[in-house]
């Protein structure tokens, strides 16, 4: 493994879908065997069609345009997108801005391998143990049920500490009511725009000690991974029909809908686990700042411009489009 790709999923791991709920963690005896409730049969999300997804927003200095999208995380599984919207756009754009950052560092192939190693073992609870042994019993319980419903094979998880846990649950789920987290959107417009020669912009997260970086990840404190677990069981008890309902709205456009429904802080608690490590913190930052510049460089520098961004950080009150208007620029959309 590519040891940018490795990192990369080190700060993935750090924007997982997962609630926002304030959770009290306390070392627990191992828990008792809790028989599944049971449970309905699991909806799905079925998109028929081509889908174009949300209109763009037109953010504009003088004669000088950058054009939005606004991507979603989770998608149904088998949808088809397409927007002539966005491929008129590319088809007259300079540059695609992608909507993070290409992850790299500098080691040489011993040290990566070690470095996957590390990363290997930081995966893992220490001594051999078990998320029964970290988790109070009735946490451990509710975990246990949706482990059993989304994929009772999974043997693995039960090894992993409390963040990494909470990100294989959420993609078991995903996939077991045909959503995705995967960004195919992002790579369906990047096809376009090779289709029609535009030059694809990125930002760059240079790691000058990974070997840091990955420590610090280890010794992220044992109560804020359990509040980011805890808060991915609330999400995926709670907000699966949300989930369903939001995938189903971007897909054919309603951002009215989007903005109508409830939506829950999907990120600050695994953010916040993450982000106890000064380092990932610094990271998580720099990207922030980095994309924000890069956007406004384009739309300095280039008649037309087509960006990606994550859609409620482009909606939210204090989010991408605010801060926008805020600074002066023109912002119009759906």
């Amino acid at each position: 493994m590519k040891i940018a790709l490795l990192l990369a999923v080190v700060l993935g791991a750090s924007t997982a879908g997962t609630a926002a709920t304030p959770a009290a963690a306390a070392a627990a005896a191992p828990a008792p065997t809790v028989a599944p409730p049971a449970e309905p049969p699991i909806e799905t999300v079925e998109v028929v069609g081509e889908r174009p997804g949300p209109s763009l927003w037109r953010v504009s200095k003088g004669d000088h345009v950058v054009w939005l999208l606004g991507t979603l995380d989770p998608l149904p599984k088998r949808m088809t997108w397409r927007s002539r919207q966005v491929e008129s756009v590319i088809s007259q754009a300079q540059e695609v801005l992608e909507s993070g950052p290409n992850v790299s560092a500098r080691v040489g192939p011993i040290a990566a391998i070690k470095l996957y190693m590390q990363w290997r073992r930081t995966e893992k609870i220490p001594e051999k143990s078990q998320l029964s042994s970290w988790l109070e019993p009735q946490l451990y319980a509710r975990f246990s049920a949706l482990k059993q419903r989304y994929d009772a094979h999974d043997k693995r998880i039960e090894e992993l500490r409390p963040i990494f846990a909470a990100r294989r649950l959420y993609e078991h789920t995903l996939d077991a009511t045909k959503l995705t987290s995967h960004n195919d959107i992002q790579e369906a417009v990047l096809d376009l725009a090779r289709k029609h020669h535009v030059a694809i912009v990125s930002t760059s997260l240079k790691l000058e000690d990974p070997k840091g970086v990955l420590t610090e990840v280890g010794e992220i404190p044992r109560a804020v991974e359990i509040n980011c677990l805890e808060a991915t069981v609330q999400l995926l008890e709670t907000d699966i029909t949300a989930m369903q309902a939001r995938a189903n709205a971007w897909a054919v456009g309603d951002v009215d809908a989007l903005r109508k429904l409830p939506y829950p802080r999907v990120r600050e608690v695994c953010i916040a686990a993450a982000a106890t490590s000064p380092r990932i913190k610094a990271l998580i930052d720099q990207a922030a700042r980095d994309w924000n510049t890069a956007l406004e460089s384009a739309l300095a520098r280039n008649r037309s411009t087509l960006a990606l961004k994550q859609i409620y950080d482009l909606i939210g009150p204090d989010g991408t489009l605010a801060q926008l208007r805020a600074r002066g620029y023109v912002v119009e959309g759906p």
